[in-house]
């Protein structure tokens, strides 16, 4: 009953993102302006923005997971006596 419930669950999940619509979230007046040279400018920026917010929170995770995988290394070397 459980294997069927996760499949079901899981086609309609993938249904549901397979028949998504795309949306415009932004306004006729927001659109015309972004759509010009300087609007160009300004998405570039903003993405550029986006990627650099990012950054942080991946370098820190990847510092972690470094840190944790060193350690689990030297815990399973220092024990081994064989």
């Amino acid at each position: 009953m459980r294997i069927r419930f996760g499949w079901m669950v899981a086609m309609v999940m993938a249904i549901s993102v397979l028949t998504a619509t795309p949306a415009s979230a932004q306004c006729a007046m927001c659109r015309r302006a972004l759509l010009s040279p300087e609007g160009q400018q300004l998405v570039a920026a903003f993405r550029s923005g986006i990627l650099f917010l990012l950054a942080a929170p991946f370098a820190s995770f990847a510092a972690v997971a470094f840190l944790a995988v060193r350690m689990q290394r030297r815990r399973g070397n220092g024990s081994s006596t064989e």
